[in-house]
């Protein structure tokens, strides 16, 4: 499903990723994880096409993702740490909105239904400028339910969750996962991540210390020791 190969990445001359590669069969849940700066993020909005590598590849089923093509990239989705939402509008009106921008048909019974599993129904007709930091979270993940991905890539999906929030997105995420759909996902949680993921992958100074399944013997000791 995905390729990546040595991508690399500077800002102001200081090196963010050296020669990261990995590749992500379908129906994975990679975790990404490393110490602030490490380049998680960076390395999700490379593959997103939204920051450019200075080398390196990213290949996505079978299609260069760095050629400028936008339908490359049909089927991969990018949630990042901005809500991405527009404020004046209800949480109606935006998950009609973005439908609409990725060629998706909805209505508003199904756009109810969604806003109603994920609590926010009785603030349908409000303005998300008045919401709360987990409201936004939960508003900005309800748009998975709506559009057609394969492959979603998300930045700390628990960022501003209560306790309740945090276990509904788990349940989420391995429901979108579905044995066909990839995730790729930041989180700092080593616990939570042994609980969602099938894989994880540190960085550490830049570079790639561990990739291993995590179901491997000692895998939360080795990610501690290198998250320590």
């Amino acid at each position: 499903m995905l390729s990546v190969s040595n991508i690399s990445k500077s800002f102001h001359y200081k090196p963010v990723l050296k020669d990261i590669s990995f590749s992500l069969s379908p129906g994975e849940t990679l975790a990404l994880l490393g110490r602030n700066g490490a380049g998680k993020s960076t390395l999700l909005r490379i593959i997103a096409k939204i920051s450019s590598p200075e080398k390196g590849q990213a290949v996505f089923n079978g299609n260069n993702l760095f050629e400028g093509v936008a339908v490359h990239r049909k089927g991969l989705y990018y949630c990042g740490h901005a809500p991405g939402l527009y404020p004046s509008l209800t949480a109606s009106e935006n998950l009609h909105y973005f439908c609409l921008l990725h060629g998706c048909e909805t209505n508003p019974d199904s756009i109810n239904s969604v806003l109603q599993d994920f609590d926010l129904l009785d603030s349908i007709d409000e303005p998300v400028k008045v919401y709360s930091q987990g409201m936004m979270q939960r508003l900005k993940l309800s748009f998975l339910e709506l559009i057609d991905w394969s492959l979603l890539l998300i930045d700390e999906p628990f960022n501003g969750l209560d306790i309740p929030g945090q276990k509904f997105v788990i349940n989420k995420m391995a429901s979108w996962q579905n044995g066909q759909r990839s995730i790729i996902f930041v989180d700092h949680d080593i616990s939570r991540v042994l609980k969602i993921s099938s894989r994880v992958i540190v960085l550490d100074k830049h570079s790639i210390v561990l990739d291993e399944p995590n179901s491997s013997s000692g895998s939360e000791d080795k990610i501690t020791s290198l998250m320590n």
